[in-house]
């Protein structure tokens, strides 16, 4: 039995540029046939200082949490989702894919927030999280150092981006990256553009990491 997964799902409930509720988008991903979503709303600094309400770093978490804890309402025993992120730096404009994640890990980390590509490397290495690179071919990208990520998107599904997902195929052959693909859901368009299929089902983050690791799994892409 194969099971599929979304890795790149967006809330209208955190992320202001998605306009579809939390729980809304998971029943359209379970109706779709999917086994599970990867909820992974934006984290940045500007999304902390000037989008999540909130006076204390718990406050924001909470805020920041609300898609997943939402989207959770609607988990059952065949259908799992899952907490992740897309985490930007001020250092620039590329987004990262975070897999492996807990409430507890984001509630104890603060600095990763004012943290580089570099520095959060070293995070992820150490509290077991897999650290992927979203749409690097985008034009507003930059081409991270392969050194401080453990893979890429290599498949972006969002229409209204030009993501140059044949540059990010080739990439991550060339440097035997982890791969993955999303959907990148913000609108019912988007909808199970992508998948993740792996042989087994997988009910939280620290699975879904567990199974990329294997790297014995099939990606779902619109050609």
């Amino acid at each position: 039995m194969k099971y599929v997964y979304e890795a790149h799902f967006h809330t209208s409930d955190v992320s202001t540029c998605a306009i579809v509720p939390a729980e809304e988008a998971a029943e359209l991903y379970k109706n779709a046939g999917y086994s599970g979503v990867v909820v992974t709303d934006h984290f940045s600094p500007d999304c902390f200082d000037n989008k999540y309400p909130g006076d204390t770093w718990a406050e924001k978490v909470d805020y920041f949490l609300r898609g997943y804890r939402n989207a959770k309402k609607h988990e059952t025993d065949t259908f799992s989702v899952m907490l992740g992120m897309e985490i930007r730096f001020a250092e620039n404009d590329n987004d990262y894919l975070v897999y492996g994640l807990d409430e507890k890990f984001i509630y104890e980390h603060e600095e990763i927030v004012r943290m580089t590509a570099k520095q959060f490397k070293k995070v992820a290495e150490k509290n077991q999280l897999t650290f992927i690179q979203a749409h690097p071919f985008r034009i507003d990208s930059n081409i991270t150092n392969p050194r401080y990520i453990d893979g890429i998107e290599v498949y972006n599904g969002n229409r209204r981006h030009d993501s140059s997902n044949n540059m990010a195929q080739m990439w991550a052959k060339k440097h035997g990256f982890i791969t993955t693909v999303g959907s990148d859901f913000h609108e019912h368009e988007d909808l199970a553009r992508c998948g993740m299929i792996f042989d087994c089902f997988v009910r939280d983050s620290k699975e879904f990491r567990r199974e990329l690791l294997k790297g014995v799994y099939d990606l779902i892409k619109p050609d």
